[in-house]
């Protein structure tokens, strides 16, 4: 399950990266994730293995479809759920480490009623 997760945060990353830049390259994605280049380079290997990214070395990282499904599907839940917790007041500090341990487990019906109360409390206030 970890390893999963480990794979679903990088199609992430690429996903959303992919949206702002030309190209994805190791380093963009190490600097991102605060990860040495190496490290990258293993995963991208790996990710290529399981046809979720197109990699060949010195070359710029492509979501295969696969790839873009699975990066878009948890780029959507990460966003609904900061939007959730912005909501609510919670600290960006604080939000990201939250929604890192629930991103991976939500399931398509939590996802979708959480989109529902988004749009239902964006214009209520909470106090701290």
């Amino acid at each position: 399950m970890l390893e999963k997760m480990k794979q679903e945060d990088y199609l992430e990353t690429i996903y959303n990266l992919q949206k702002d830049l030309d190209f994805v390259r190791i380093s963009d994605i190490a600097l991102e994730m605060n990860l040495k280049k190496p490290s990258v380079t293993q995963m991208m290997q790996r990710l290529h293995e399981d046809g979720a990214v197109k990699y060949k070395a010195y070359q710029p990282i492509k979501l295969t479809k696969k790839g873009k499904k699975i990066g878009k599907k948890v780029a959507e839940r990460h966003k609904v759920l900061a939007e959730f917790l912005t909501i609510l007041g919670i600290q960006k500090a604080v939000q990201e480490k939250d929604i890192h341990g629930i991103e991976h487990h939500l399931s398509p019906s939590t996802l979708e009623k959480l989109k529902k109360v988004n749009k239902f409390l964006k214009n209520k206030k909470f106090k701290s």
